[in-house]
């Protein structure tokens, strides 16, 4: 994998045109400028004792993407996995 030299972030979208999740990488300055103002959700790796394991991925990957269906109900209908039981 290549390395870059400036922190990027990754943006996730729905496009109900091309019925495809899209992704972008682009520079930290250039998202914390756009989103400044808004609450965001935080997860402190601490919580986790520092691991990202595959339980953890699993989960973070879902809540993405209902977080995405709830703006974008056309996507809801294409997720198809198991909620988390909490």
């Amino acid at each position: 994998m290549a390395e870059h030299p400036d922190k990027k972030c990754v943006v996730v979208m729905w496009s109900d045109e091309k019925q495809a999740l899209v992704s972008y990488t682009l520079e930290v300055d250039k998202v914390l400028a756009v989103t400044q103002r808004l609450f965001p959700l935080e997860l402190p790796l601490e919580d986790y004792d520092y691991n990202l394991d595959d339980e953890f991925v699993r989960r973070f990957g879902g809540a993405t993407l209902n977080l995405l269906a709830l703006s974008n109900p056309e996507l809801k209908p294409h997720l198809k996995f198991t909620p988390a039981k909490d």
